[in-house]
């Protein structure tokens, strides 16, 4: 046998051949120093017998093959940088298993209940998602279109979130104004940078549906210390007569984050050129 193993399967080797055949297996003459590092070190099982010196075992060569080209493979795989959408209903199981991981069975209000929801307005729950694999969520972000009076009857526990019903949940109509109701707002750790991106997608919508559809304020319960420390990043207001963690954002008023005012400025654009 030649010292080239072009056009020869792996499986017609011998147990034991020469460098450079064991090179020529790793990728070509560039691997030399790379397949004399990994028999130095013992990764490649060595043999004095034979014609012209050591022989390297093949299958220790083919074994460190597969684990190299796992990882190029990885290397070159392109990182995603996340994509937001309106959930579908083929989401709803997978954004299930994001609700029990952040907010556990007790705090999980039922599909059963949150599809419905969706169902009468399509657009409310906006998710984060892996570009190459929409199953994987990393974060979602509800806003409930409701009369400003049943929000405040949320907030004071006069009514439950799980027995909200379809007919609490208004459609958006040309010409009308909104208050919404922030239920949820979840992200995975290890996607929190991206978190921002998720929340610019659903300013970016209000303001294409600008003037057709308004929203007026936004009001939620801060249930944890980190949802308290996102409302104060987006300066919501305390409402102390609703409840001791509860908030409300006026989205036309005079605010300091830049998301909410790339929001007012988007608003102020259309106005000017209406």
């Amino acid at each position: 046998m030649g010292d080239s193993i072009v056009d020869i399967d792996f499986a017609d080797l011998p147990e034991y051949v020469t460098s450079d055949v064991g090179e020529q297996i790793l990728g070509g003459k560039e691997e030399h120093g790379a397949f004399f590092y990994y028999a130095r070190v013992g990764k490649i099982r060595k043999s004095g017998e034979g014609r012209r010196g050591t022989l390297y075992n093949v299958s220790d060569i083919l074994q460190i093959k597969e684990k190299r080209d796992k990882r190029k493979k990885r290397d070159v795989t392109p990182v995603s940088l996340g994509e937001t959408d309106w959930v579908q209903e083929s989401d709803l199981p997978h954004l299930l298993v994001l609700d029990y991981e952040m907010y556990g069975l007790e705090g999980t209000v039922d599909i059963s209940v949150t599809g419905l929801w969706w169902k009468k307005n399509p657009y409310m729950c906006r998710i984060l998602f892996d570009e190459h694999d929409r199953s994987k969520i990393w974060g979602a972000i509800t806003i409930l279109p409701m009369e400003e009076a049943t929000i405040h009857k949320i907030l004071l526990d006069e009514i439950m979130e799980k027995d909200i019903k379809p007919e609490d949940i208004l459609i958006y109509e040309k010409g009308k104004s909104y208050f919404g109701y922030i239920p949820s707002a979840m992200i995975r750790s290890e996607y929190r940078s991206s978190f921002r991106k998720l929340i610019r997608s659903v300013f970016d919508f209000w303001c294409e549906q600008y003037p057709d559809v308004q929203f007026k304020k936004l009001y939620a319960f801060a249930a944890s210390d980190e949802g308290e420390m996102l409302m104060k990043h987006l300066f919501f207001s305390p409402r102390y007569d609703l409840g001791d963690k509860t908030f409300e954002l006026d989205l036309y008023r005079p605010n300091p984050s830049k998301l909410i005012k790339d929001f007012q400025n988007c608003i102020q654009g259309k106005r000017a050129v209406a």
